[in-house]
């Protein structure tokens, strides 16, 4: 099954995160730093169910899929 994965080194790390905000089961999710500043967000794979709608989210291509 496939799982997403983000990576830390092409993620803006913006608090506004689409692909939090996308994920239909709410495997997303990031830590607030403050109102302008935020983690990278993690994706819990034991919630994740590969859909991929978070690929096509991520504006700057950080979230891929891959064999888990």
């Amino acid at each position: 099954m496939k799982k997403a994965v983000i990576n830390a080194n092409v993620c803006d790390q913006s608090p506004f995160c689409p692909v939090v905000r996308i994920c239909p089961v709410n495997a997303v999710k990031q830590d607030k730093i403050g109102f302008f500043k935020a983690k990278t967000p993690a994706v819990d794979h034991d919630i994740c169910t590969g859909c991929g709608k978070c690929t096509n989210y991520c504006p700057h291509g950080a979230v891929k899929m891959i064999n888990a």
